[in-house]
């Protein structure tokens, strides 16, 4: 297997337990709230981490600041908004919002590096974004406070796609070794958060943590979805490239959707399964925009 496959191999490895993450953090906020979920979950995954890699890395000033952003950004930021968001809509609505980041990292990636977007690109990233729209109003056709989720969601979104741009800027040290690290700095950023959380909301009770589907869903979060869902995307994101790792996001919505429907009894409704394919169908389009030609 050459380095292309097996970065493409841990991007579907990686989408699958995201996807699934959706509806397991869904359960836990029934017991404890959102952002204390996200500290709990990181705690763990930064205690496996440092356990198993225990061998520091000495970084330049430079790389150590990427190592903050990209703690900040990629663990901090993008929890706070997502465990947030996840209280106010569906799993499935969160996962098909997420699946904009290879349209907006696309067409950021565009300004940055000063390219000519395809005109094909645009059409398919107008077409994701006209499907998220439908998702988000849900056939009200009325924009209301209702989708406060959705929106933070969004934020989670341009959250990930900066961080896509930090971590390319530590390719040359180690997985393993940067995702402890960066894992590490999210926790650190947690602790201010979920200190105003349980101050305002009050401290949530401690024996839920023995439900063990309580207990499960938190190691599921910790082990899989964060230890080695970001080591697998880090190395991803080197073996096979950032747009094609990007790409990978598309599948989150399909298994977070089937996820839901199962366990939590979601049943999506025409609007939201009208919004989940016109979303795909634009991602399929911007992604292969250099192989398809159409006059606008």
């Amino acid at each position: 297997m050459n380095d292309r496959s097996l970065g493409i191999l841990l991007m579907f490895l990686t989408v699958i337990f995201w996807g699934i993450s959706f509806v397991s953090t869904k359960i836990i906020l029934e017991f404890i709230p959102p952002i204390t979920i996200g500290f709990i979950r990181v705690v763990i995954a930064a205690v496996i981490l440092i356990f198993f890699i225990r061998n520091f890395t000495k970084y330049s000033k430079e790389d150590f600041v990427y190592i903050v952003l990209a703690g900040f950004l990629g663990i901090t930021s993008y929890y706070l908004f997502e465990n947030v968001a996840l209280k106010y809509t569906t799993a499935t609505n969160a996962s098909l919002i997420a699946a904009t980041v290879p349209i907006f990292y696309l067409m950021v990636s565009d300004m940055v590096e000063k390219k000519i977007p395809s005109k094909i690109k645009y059409f398919g990233s107008l077409i994701g974004l006209f499907g998220v729209f439908i998702l988000i109003l849900n056939g009200k056709f009325v924009l209301e406070l209702n989708p406060l989720g959705d929106i933070l969601m969004f934020g989670a979104v341009c959250t990930w796609v900066l961080y896509t741009f930090v971590i390319q800027k530590l390719q040359k040290h180690d997985d393993l070794k940067v995702t402890r690290d960066i894992t590490l700095i999210g926790a650190v950023f947690f602790i201010p958060f979920t200190i105003i959380e349980l101050g305002y909301n009050g401290m949530f009770e401690f024996t839920i943590l023995l439900n063990p589907y309580i207990a499960f869903s938190l190691l599921y979060l910790a082990i899989f979805c964060s230890a080695i869902a970001y080591l697998f995307w880090n190395m991803a994101i080197r073996l096979a490239g950032a747009a094609t790792t990007t790409n990978g996001v598309y599948i989150i919505p399909i298994v977070a959707m089937i996820t839901d429907a199962i366990i939590l009894k979601n049943i999506p409704n025409i609007y939201a399964i009208i919004g989940a394919v016109l979303v795909l169908f634009g991602v399929y389009i911007s992604e292969n925009g250099g192989k398809l030609k159409i006059n606008l």
